[in-house]
């Protein structure tokens, strides 16, 4: 077989190849052995870099997020920026971890399959049998999974390390940040909502929007009145004060209001003008300035309370009974007995409802004559009439979410009567001589309604037995001793 001889150029060109490119040159692998180098960290150390990273830049962004949403950003588009970077941070972080986890758990099968492109196909084709049985698990089921779990869980280090912001946002931060930035309809809404929250950013809030005036301002004023429950009303007291001598009319009647419904007694004067001014103006009277009135219980309200009650629209006057009625523990509060019952015999019959009622709160005995009296001149139409009950709204709007329902049970007038009569339960020898042969009439009459009677009856055998005192229970069954006699 003949063999070629080498040309002289061709062996030129191999000597001019040099020495150290052709020493550098990978030396073959033995087949059916995948290529792999040396000195390279495994994927799960650099995974694991990453995600320390990782978390300790989403850590920062979320306590700087918290912060600067805490202190109220200027606008709600700086504020949303905010918020948006605060759930990306969160996001990142996720992925990242999950990365980590897959790498551990599953080998990478996600980052091989979805991240690199490596299908089974090729897989095979490059013999790595690893990368072939990776492949072929569902990382498509398992990885979303995987960005759910390590999303919880950044959650929750976020909020540890943050303070609870999010919580905190969507129970308070998201009210606090619309009536700094909001509408007025929002503003409104955002006061509505704190005015039941007792959390420390809401009290400072709500003193902003007092300060800062207008149909806020004013809602403000009702919202803090809300706060009778607080250990201390000494933070509330102040800023009402301040706004009840401002100009603002709306913010200066809530103010009182709301000065009313936390005990202000210092307040009642104040209270006791913006009342009088309405009536002499001859306007529609605001019935919770009679609620504040009771509520601060100053005698001095008395002789403006009895005006009303004798020139005021029925509602107002219903309302001054029941305002005159919550005196009855100061000193001389029972001088406002003769007031309700000089006032009963010529009132309208809600009125003279509301008055009877009073008169049970009071629980005087000597009103048991005044109440048979109005019992017996009412008409038997009126004694049929069912006294209605009054749900009056401490809100500025007069919807029904913060109300007083007042002159409770809703009654006939009959009943109402009876009713009353056994709160304050005649005992003296005078009262009861007049009142026993009375209610034995009532029962005896055929015209008494059947619930009457029995109201009647059992009024009636109260009264008695409270006069033999052989029923009263002896002074060593009272207290659980044994009796000496029976020794």
């Amino acid at each position: 077989m003949h063999v070629r001889e080498p040309l002289p150029f061709e062996v030129v060109l191999v000597h001019a190849v040099p020495p150290t490119l052709m020493s550098s040159a990978p030396e073959s692998s033995p087949p059916g052995r995948p290529n792999r180098r040396v000195g390279r960290s495994p994927t799960w150390v650099k995974l694991w870099s990453l995600c320390v990273i990782a978390n300790m830049a989403g850590i920062l962004v979320a306590i700087w997020v918290a912060r600067l949403v805490r202190n109220v950003p200027d606008s709600a588009m700086v504020e949303g920026l905010l918020r948006f970077s605060y759930f990306a941070a969160l996001l990142v972080v996720a992925f990242m971890d999950a990365l980590l986890v897959d790498e551990l758990v599953f080998k990478g099968a996600f980052r091989r399959t979805h991240l690199q492109g490596r299908s089974a196909r090729y897989a095979a084709r490059n013999e790595e049998v690893e990368a072939l049985a990776v492949s072929m698990q569902r990382s498509t089921a398992s990885f979303p999974v995987l960005v759910l779990l390590c999303a919880g869980v950044t959650y929750l280090l976020f909020n540890l390390v943050n303070r609870d912001f999010d919580p905190y946002y969507r129970r308070v931060g998201q009210y606090v940040s619309a009536l700094h930035q909001g509408s007025t309809e929002q503003k409104i809404e955002a006061v509505e909502a704190l005015s039941i929250r007792r959390d420390p950013p809401v009290l400072p809030a709500l003193k902003r929007a007092l300060v800062g005036g207008g149909e806020a301002g004013a809602w403000a004023a009702w919202a803090l009145g809300r706060f009778s429950d607080l250990p201390s009303r000494r933070p509330l007291i102040v800023p009402l004060v301040n706004a009840a001598n401002g100009d603002d009319p709306a913010v200066r009647r809530e103010a009182l209001i709301a000065l009313g419904r936390l005990q202000n007694r210092s307040s009642g004067p104040e209270i006791q003008a913006e009342l009088r001014a309405q009536l002499e103006a001859g306007q529609a009277i605001d019935l919770r300035l009679f609620y504040a009135l009771g509520s601060v219980q100053v005698m001095s309200s008395v002789p403006l309370l009895e005006q009303v009650l004798h020139r005021a629209e029925e509602p107002a006057q219903r309302m001054a009974a029941w305002t005159l009625a919550q005196h009855r523990d100061q000193r001389g509060g029972r001088a406002v007995v003769d007031i309700l019952e000089q006032r009963l015999p010529t009132a309208a019959m809600p009125v003279r409802c509301a008055i009877v009622h009073s008169l049970g709160i009071l629980a005087d005995e000597r009103s048991n004559l005044s109440l048979m009296r109005a019992h017996d001149e009412a008409s038997p139409a009126e004694r049929a009439q069912v006294c209605e009950r009054l749900q009056l709204s401490l809100r500025p709007d007069g919807e029904s979410s913060d109300r007083a329902d007042l002159f409770m049970p809703q009654d006939t007038f009959a009943m109402k009567v009876i009713s009353v009569m056994g709160q304050m339960r005649a005992t003296t020898p005078p009262v009861r001589a007049e009142v026993e042969p009375w209610l034995q009439r009532l029962i005896d009459e055929a015209e008494t309604p059947p619930e009457v009677r029995a109201a009647a009856e059992s009024l009636l055998a109260g009264i008695q037995s409270g006069r033999d005192d052989r029923q009263q229970p002896s002074v060593e069954d009272a207290l659980g001793l044994p009796d000496p006699s029976r020794r």
